[in-house]
């Protein structure tokens, strides 16, 4: 495994990765990978459920009209909904899911390649796809072959988004994760 430079929040978090939450996770993120996670969340969002939920969660926040949000241009929407504290742990939970989908596929892809896991540019297929649990040398294999390729703040904060989503499944990433601070 590569010697590593976590920020000091997400060593926290891979240190117990199991105590992990969105909101934490979410606050571990730098204020740049929060903008991208939104401006990805927005731009993938067909039925308007993010750009809906995000205007009413930057209202509540900052005491505004929604109808005043509503006016504001996209750009400032996400800065906005970057810099403040967001309640709504769904929409949060988006966000994070949507900052790899929209920026880190190709690291998501090697990664599933890796434990020979079928996906699309690092997407799973759950209907198509039935992912097993996954044992941790395989994964701990995985991850220092991936290691050597990508910033290990992006792996840390995939695999932590990874015990998010399926906990059961991906279970395999948490001695990988606590064996960085070593």
């Amino acid at each position: 495994m590569p010697t590593t430079n976590l920020r000091p929040a997400l060593a926290a978090l891979a240190a117990d990765p199991t105590a992990t939450t969105v909101r934490k996770l979410w606050k571990a993120l730098s204020p740049e990978e929060r903008t991208s996670a939104i401006a990805a969340a927005m731009a993938d969002d067909p039925e308007g459920w993010v750009k809906n939920t995000t205007r009413a969660a930057v209202a509540k926040a900052l005491r505004f009209r929604p109808q005043t949000v509503s006016t504001w241009p996209r750009e400032k929407l996400v800065a906005e909904a970057a810099r403040l504290p967001l309640d709504d742990i769904q929409l949060v939970s988006a966000y994070i899911v949507d900052l790899h989908l929209g920026h880190r596929r190709p690291m998501m892809a090697a990664f599933l390649d890796e434990l020979g896991i079928e996906n699309d540019h690092g997407r799973i297929d759950s209907e198509k796809v039935e992912v097993p649990a996954q044992e941790p040398a395989r994964v701990a294999a995985a991850a220092d072959a991936i290691a050597t390729t990508y910033p290990a703040d992006e792996i840390v904060t995939y695999f932590l988004t990874l015990l998010l989503q399926d906990a059961a499944v991906w279970s395999g990433v948490t001695g990988w994760l606590q064996s960085l601070r070593d």
